[in-house]
């Protein structure tokens, strides 16, 4: 997963890509550093799914753009549009069928 601290950055990966996997995590967060291994690995079996993180004390903004108020929050968007959201603790399997439904259904 790319690294982005800049919130201008972040919104242009989501404009350019179709489907986008973000990762809000918390600089002295445990769980929030233990699941951006796991969600990582997870995105990493995507090639074409655009995946990154930042870190909620690097760019602020995310607060009050993206409605984040706790790491880890992992956001799913579609076209521009959140499809799922997980916060504290994130189901991975429940993360991965998201994934799935939205990478590879045309319909949707």
């Amino acid at each position: 997963m790319e690294h982005l601290t800049n919130i201008k950055d972040i919104e242009q990966e989501i404009k350019r890509s179709r489907l986008c996997l973000f990762y809000i995590k918390s600089p002295y967060c445990g769980v929030c550093n233990a699941m951006l291994e796991k969600v990582g690995k997870m995105a990493d079996k995507y090639p074409s799914l655009c995946s990154f993180y930042t870190d909620i004390l690097e760019e602020p903004m995310i607060a009050g753009r993206f409605l984040v108020y706790s790491g880890p929050t992992v956001l799913l968007l579609q076209d521009g549009k959140e499809v799922y959201r997980g916060a504290n603790f994130i189901n991975m399997e429940e993360l991965e069928r998201n994934v799935n439904l939205f990478l590879f259904s045309e319909d949707i």
